[in-house]
């Protein structure tokens, strides 16, 4: 895992799991979740890892970790680190559109809409973003659970994963 400006990096254990992108239609379109595994220190860990959820709603959960894995050292010499890109973010199929910062605060409203709508059309040609909702990112995240073998996990979250954690406690 490398830190957005190149200032960390953290050793871990990376994979993608397909999870469907409108789990009322199981059959269609699948998207790739990111996920990383930053094992445990002890031979003998403990065998509910901590999942750490990213804010925003838009951060990824490897970029912002890798800012931070100090502050996780403690918690990762007895548990695995489990850190999963939300969809829509970093590289769980994310919704990026390229914005001239300077030129999006001169910008009018008629030009901030032209460009919202441009964005939406690039996003819609490999997501539906009406399915990129907290509820969807929960759901993801018990997959993501499942998949990796774990019965219980732990959740931190950072601002928004906060509102994720607790959802995620409201259905699991």
């Amino acid at each position: 895992l490398v830190h957005p400006a190149g200032i960390a990096t953290v050793a871990a254990q990376c994979t993608h799991i397909a999870v469907p992108e409108d789990f009322a239609r199981p059959q269609g379109r699948r998207i790739e979740l990111f996920v990383a595994r930053v094992p445990a220190i002890s031979a003998r860990k403990a065998a509910d890892p901590l999942f750490i959820l990213a804010g925003g709603p838009g951060a990824a959960a490897s970029e912002f970790y890798a800012g931070v894995a100090p502050a996780f050292a403690r918690v990762n010499r007895d548990r695995d680190i489990i850190l999963v890109d939300q969809r829509g973010t970093g590289l769980s199929n994310a919704l990026r559109c390229a914005f001239d910062d300077e030129a999006m605060l001169a910008a009018g409203e008629g030009e901030i809409e032209a460009l919202t709508r441009r964005c939406l059309a690039e996003v819609s040609t490999h997501a539906n973003p009406a399915l990129y909702t907290t509820s969807a990112a929960v759901r993801d995240l018990d997959d993501v659970r499942r998949a990796l073998g774990y019965e219980r996990i732990d959740l931190y979250g950072v601002s928004y994963g906060t509102r994720v954690a607790q959802h995620y406690l409201r259905h699991h």
